[in-house]
């Protein structure tokens, strides 16, 4: 072989060995991150679906699993949905952990089973507030649902767990001396929001048990979070711990399918949140959601 010829062969075979060093480090950079294998299990209820049905007069309003009755509400999709096991729950929550893209759906096995069983479901009081000087009157009316989650390992054993509630508005009426105004939904409108947010929940409880909710970057008054939509919706209450100690409150002001953007809603010192920092979600309903973050000043006499 002549010179040029091997210096040639040497340019090619160093070339190569580039092409294989940059493969080793750029592909795990660009490889999808390994999931966690989840299974979700049955979710049942812990009272009888007939429970659930609602009476008018004589006529029941009845559902079964392959039928809903003429005049229907939520209950009587309740009922549909628990005589099938809450299939629809369990699939939305299949879904929202999946989505989170930390988790990879099972049909059974995995490193984590989950199970739930629905153990409450009622109607809120009537809310709102009236003003008799002012001539207007404002009500709500709204459901809850209550469920107890049990989180396994791939042995069986319980692992985590714990009950959870939703409240969903479901109608409110306006009244003023001259104007009468009253909004709501389908009881299968109702019904679909509340499993929804139902599975949410569920979704959220165990995905950052997990692998829990933390800060990823930025620090301060805003803050980017290792998860995003659809766990994290635009408006969530997020409470983030510094160093020192000191519970930072924040709202989601941006979500996407690889994190969330949080911005502060506190006078807490924030200068020890940062990368690393844990992070809980406040569940909306939660009376955290509306607690005092500006601090109360007295003014000058």
């Amino acid at each position: 072989m002549s010179p040029s010829s091997s210096r040639r062969a040497a340019r090619l075979s160093a070339i190569a060995a580039g092409v294989v060093i940059a493969a080793v480090f750029v592909g795990p950079a660009n490889a999808q991150t390994r999931r966690i294998g989840i299974s979700v299990g049955r979710i049942s209820s812990e009272k009888s679906c007939t429970l659930y049905q609602e009476s008018s007069g004589s006529s029941a309003m009845v559902a079964t699993r392959h039928m809903v009755a003429a005049v229907e509400s939520w209950r009587t999709w309740l009922v549909r949905d628990c005589v099938n096991d809450f299939s629809t729950i369990r699939t939305s929550v299949e879904a929202a952990l999946a989505s989170s893209g930390k988790f990879a759906i099972r049909p059974k096995g995995g490193s984590y089973s989950i199970s739930g069983a629905i153990s409450q479901v009622g109607s809120d009081s009537p809310g709102g507030f009236s003003s008799t000087n002012g001539g207007y009157d404002i009500s709500t009316a709204g459901i809850f649902v209550s469920m107890n989650v049990i989180v396994r390992d791939a042995g069986g054993r319980v692992v985590y767990g714990g009950p959870l509630t939703k409240h969903l508005e479901t109608s409110s009426i306006s009244q003023t001396s001259d104007l009468s105004a009253a909004s709501g939904m389908s009881g299968q409108g109702v019904y679909t929001v509340l499993q929804n947010q139902m599975a949410l929940a569920v979704a959220r409880l165990v995905a950052f048990h997990i692998d829990p909710l933390r800060v990823v970057s930025g620090g301060g008054r805003q803050i980017r979070l290792n998860y995003g939509s659809p766990l994290l919706t635009l408006g969530t209450v997020v409470h983030a711990t510094g160093s020192n100690g000191v519970m930072v409150r924040y709202l989601v002001s941006s979500a996407d399918p690889d994190g969330a953007t949080a911005d502060i809603d506190s006078e807490a010192d924030s200068s020890q949140v940062g990368p690393g920092s844990a992070v809980t979600a406040i569940e909306s309903g939660d009376p955290a959601a509306n607690e005092r973050r500006i601090q109360r000043v007295d003014l000058p006499g």
